[in-house]
């Protein structure tokens, strides 16, 4: 069974957007915002017991960026936590765009993506 769900932080420029699908077997995660949604990195994270050999779960993660793109910034962190918490492949695909970005906005870009992780994190209790 698959199902689909919407989700969203900060306003105006800052906005970044989730469409989340989830399937039997995995989940699967578009992220977009900013001024102009766009591709601009694909993270797969895929778990597998942790190499401490404690029985925990970790996840091994590969990134792909589109060149010139930082959107693994937010993607990563986002993809690795849900992996580690629901024992399934997560894939991210990101793409948040602001033009002539500043430091500020970047830190604002970054504050909404931890925030929008949290959010998302509290959906897969």
């Amino acid at each position: 069974m698959q199902k689909t769900f919407f989700e969203k932080t900060g306003s105006g420029k800052h906005v970044i957007e989730a469409v989340v699908t989830r399937t039997c077997e995995g989940i699967n995660i578009y992220i977009g915002g900013g001024e102009k949604s766009h591709i601009g990195a694909i993270v797969v994270s895929q778990p597998r017991y942790s190499l401490k050999g404690d029985g925990t779960i970790s996840c091994t993660t590969s990134v792909f960026n589109i060149v010139g793109h930082k959107d693994d910034i937010i993607a990563i962190p986002l993809a690795e936590k849900l992996c580690k918490k629901t024992g399934q492949v997560v894939v991210v695909c990101a793409g948040v765009h602001v033009d002539n970005a500043t430091l500020e906005d970047i830190k604002k870009l970054e504050k909404n993506g931890e925030e929008l992780t949290e959010k998302l994190l509290k959906k897969f209790d």
